[in-house]
């Protein structure tokens, strides 16, 4: 199995431990999402701002850092990437407050069929037949994982699961592109960071409670998930196929059972340890499946004359 295969793998089922951690703190929804967001761009902040520095150091002149200088190039997608991953956030823990939380996985996580269908179009990826096997087989295990936990919502829930589902694909087709170019890290940075000003008004306008020890949970979350699980997430997303990125992330839902079983002491089902094999099944598929050539892109792939094959690191 290649190793941006088991990275991604490593990051979504680390994934799967957020709904514990954000149980676990008092925070309301938007306060976790925004301290989300700015610990994990403060962290990446620094990080960045020490490369920097150690550079200069070392080689006793300034350096310019390997690739693109942030926000120099596609700067209305790098944007709207920000914008996006404010709004599904935002859609994605409110829904968590209307709706069971199994529906909304189950409507949120049909989002790598969207990115299936879109991504061919936008961005010039050819779809195997294992590829394509391996889609059926993720989006059959993941209904046995949801349907169990899945009960009836509202209209507010079902319509805020959708929103989410739908920024879900597209933020995922936005920063295939993005992550070509910029590399993992400084495009976590400029999204994170995007983000948390875009969240900056929430955090003003809402009532803080008084800080207790919970919310180093959500610092937690933050730093770990957040700042070195997106980095890491996006510097595979250079390299891996949008579609295959869509179907391991089923693995982030299966993570979710799992955590809760160990954690909250709830036992899955039957069904739910099937479907969480054959989501694992689907990821193995993927992982060991060839790559196909890829068609030009039509709108989202970097123009000719930006160089796409810039380091990640």
């Amino acid at each position: 199995m290649r190793r941006p295969y088991l990275v991604l793998a490593g990051v979504t089922a680390g994934w799967g431990t957020i709904p514990i951690l954000v149980a676990w703190s008092t925070l309301p929804a938007q306060l976790v999402v925004a301290m989300r967001l700015w610990t994990g761009a403060a962290c990446l902040g620094v990080v960045l701002l020490v490369d920097a520095r150690l550079r200069r150091s070392l080689l006793g002149a300034p350096q310019p850092a390997p690739g693109p200088r942030i926000f120099s190039q596609r700067r209305g997608l790098c944007a709207l990437a920000a914008l996006v991953l404010a709004a599904h956030w935002l859609a994605l823990f409110a829904a968590y407050q209307k709706a069971p939380v199994g529906t909304v996985i189950l409507i949120v996580y049909l989002a790598p069929v969207g990115v299936a269908a879109l991504a061919p179009r936008l961005l010039g990826e050819r779809l195997g037949r294992r590829t394509l096997v391996a889609l059926a087989v993720a989006t059959l295990g993941f209904a046995l994982v949801a349907i169990p936990t899945a009960a009836s919502a509202g209209g507010t829930g079902l319509a805020l699961s959708l929103i989410a589902a739908v920024l879900f694909v597209a933020l995922i087709l936005i920063s295939k592109p993005l992550a070509a170019t910029y590399g993992g890290l400084r495009l976590a940075f400029m999204e994170l960071a995007g983000a948390g000003l875009v969240l900056v008004p929430v955090g003003l306008l809402s009532a803080w409670p008084a800080p207790t020890a919970d919310w180093l949970w959500i610092v937690v979350v933050g730093v770990v998930h957040t700042a070195v699980g997106i980095t890491l997430y996006l510097s595979v997303l250079a390299k891996v196929p949008a579609t295959h990125v869509g179907i391991l992330s089923y693995l982030e839902p299966v993570a979710v059972v799992v955590a809760a079983w160990v954690w909250l002491d709830q036992r899955p089902t039957v069904a739910t340890v099937a479907g969480g094999v054959l989501v694992v099944a689907a990821g193995i598929i993927v992982a060991t499946a060839g790559t196909r050539p890829r068609r030009a892109a039509r709108l989202l792939t970097p123009p000719p004359s930006i160089d796409p094959a810039i380091p990640s690191r």
